[in-house]
């Protein structure tokens, strides 16, 4: 029977167990985006704690797209040895690794440099702030700017890439009808509303020539289980269609998280408050998916593996605070 340690094969690329460490910004990067001088040992240290895959904190594909100005970058080829360091102290340590790449969209601090952009000028749930409508043309150069980072993730020697489809960042704003207001082919229908997502996963695939397996972080609904947070938002019926196109896609694994609501929803207390969401999509899927959202004891955990629920559990903040985690949950589960 499957169990919280038992090895995981995905697209060729094989787990040693079923826990991820999901990726926690840290907000320690140079002012120029590179990893900072700290940020190898962080995440070997992280990685040597048992987990099979480390996801490292989102990077911006393009300077319009950071969020913050302590946010790693991989949107130009002078961030790829920065990004190397880290990848070969994780390998170092006995784990894989993942580089989440993303755009921040309208959620971005006030006063970020660049033009603020998104779907639509209305404003961003989370931030306030109001973006510019993205032209085709910035569709375009989007596009190509993951698929660009997507090359460096490759180069520095990560083990998988993640897209950042949540979190209210720019391709969750494409996906939410709070924010994504447009009538050309970009919006209007959740079909629409999840082709620029799509043609991203695209690009992706294309620029690591189909030799990365590809991760999406996908926001499933803007609010979490059973709780309205903002009304008319993207729904989880939604999000599992989404889900299924991704698949279709070619996505290899579903890192499951909320959109607009983000991680750490207002007012959600208890562990895995995404577990509704995980299986939901994993009753649409037979791509991986990955349970995350407050898990902190190892007996939840293996329980979501044995039930089906997911194929992967992310544990991060616990995992973060007590280094022994993996070592203690090995031991309960009697190895």
């Amino acid at each position: 029977m499957k169990n919280l340690f038992s090895e995981l094969d995905v697209a060729g690329v094989r787990l040693a167990n079923r826990l991820v460490l999901p990726p926690m910004a840290t907000e320690q990067a140079e002012a120029e985006g590179n990893p900072g001088p700290m940020a190898a040992g962080h995440y070997g240290s992280l990685a040597a704690t048992g987990v099979a895959l480390v996801v490292v904190e989102h990077s911006y594909v393009t300077p319009e797209g950071r969020a913050s100005p302590g946010q790693m970058s991989l949107a130009s080829d002078v961030h790829v040895s920065g990004h190397a360091a880290i990848a070969a102290r994780v390998h170092a340590a006995g784990a894989l690794c993942a580089a989440q790449i993303s755009h921040a969209g309208a959620n971005r601090r006030a006063g970020m440099p660049g033009r603020c952009i998104g779907p639509t000028a209305v404003e961003n749930p989370v931030s306030h702030l109001v973006p510019e409508e993205m032209s085709s043309s910035d569709i375009v150069t989007t596009i190509r700017a993951f698929g660009a980072a997507a090359a460096r993730v490759q180069r520095a020697g990560y083990d998988f890439v993640e897209v950042h489809c949540a979190h209210g960042y720019l391709l969750g704003e494409f996906l939410s009808p709070l924010t994504n207001h447009r009538t050309d082919a970009y919006g209007g229908t959740p079909a629409r509303r999840r082709r620029l997502l799509l043609e991203i996963v695209e690009e992706v695939r294309a620029a690591v020539h189909g030799d990365l397996p590809l991760m999406v972080r996908l926001g499933v609904a803007d609010n979490p289980p059973l709780v309205q947070l903002y009304e008319g938002g993207l729904t989880m019926a939604e999000g599992v269609e989404a889900a299924r196109a991704l698949e279709d896609a070619g996505v290899a694994i579903l890192d499951l998280s909320a959109g607009i609501c983000g991680s750490r929803p207002a007012g959600i207390t208890g562990e895995a408050y995404f577990r509704p969401f995980a299986e939901a999509v994993s009753a649409a899927v037979h791509c991986h998916v990955v349970c995350t959202g407050g898990i902190t004891q190892p007996q939840t955990a293996q329980e979501i593996i044995q039930s089906g629920a997911a194929d992967l559990v992310g544990v991060g903040r616990a995992i973060a605070a007590d280094h022994d985690w993996v070592r203690k949950a090995r031991e309960a589960a009697g190895l």
